[in-house]
């Protein structure tokens, strides 16, 4: 990590045990979203595996405009990341940024405790090639970003009411968090890409075996 650019990089190793809890808070909303399956009655999951086929088909079906979906992609993650961004500058918005990486994960443990659920093996398989991929970036820029924007709140505090103990301006602790931000971006573009592209054909594929 050392002979990446300075610009691209931010400091892990002193934030650890906060990537770890909030990596935890994103997994118990993934466990918590698997488990709201099993709260669905019969009809409700019948009308959701409906709407799946009728994804499956229109995957197979249409023809693809790739910037479009490109830019769909852009849109929803990095609104997402925005949001976590703009909250985690006031301290009240704080454990809002924390509710959206909580929501993030119980979005995707119900998708992929539906598609289990539904289809058994080749529901595992179907999210390990058209869901996990993408997310592996996206949710690493969602944890960048709630990460830094407890850091940011921190240093803050620290300026505005113990400054002799604040090592940083707030020009500086302001310029680390967009830094966060840009990086955070990045991720989301390269995790679009990957979604409207790998995964967007591993769905194919499999959308033909089911």
């Amino acid at each position: 990590m050392k002979y990446w650019p300075n610009a691209l990089t931010i400091p892990v190793q002193p934030y650890l045990s906060l990537y770890v809890f909030l990596f935890i808070l994103w997994s118990i909303g993934v466990v918590f979203g698997s488990m709201m399956v099993s709260s669905l009655d019969f009809l409700q999951q019948q009308d959701l595996f409906f709407f799946v086929e009728q994804y499956f088909q229109s995957v197979q079906n249409e023809s693809r405009v790739w910037l479009s979906d490109l830019t769909d992609s852009l849109w929803t993650h990095g609104k997402f990341l925005t949001f976590i961004f703009l909250f985690g500058l006031s301290f009240v918005g704080l454990p809002v940024a924390w509710f959206l990486l909580f929501f993030k994960g119980v979005v995707v443990g119900f998708t992929v405790g539906f598609l289990v659920h539904q289809l058994s093996w080749q529901g595992f398989f179907l999210s390990l090639l058209a869901i996990a991929p993408q997310n592996v970036l996206i949710v690493a820029a969602y944890l960048i970003m709630t990460t830094s924007s407890i850091v940011f709140t921190l240093h803050v505090l620290r300026i505005l009411f113990i400054k002799h103990q604040s090592s940083r301006t707030l020009g500086e602790a302001t310029r680390h968090y967009l830094k966060s931000y840009v990086i955070g971006i990045v991720l989301v573009c390269f995790g679009s890409l990957v979604e409207v592209s790998v995964s967007f054909h591993a769905l194919s594929w499999m959308a033909d075996k089911l």
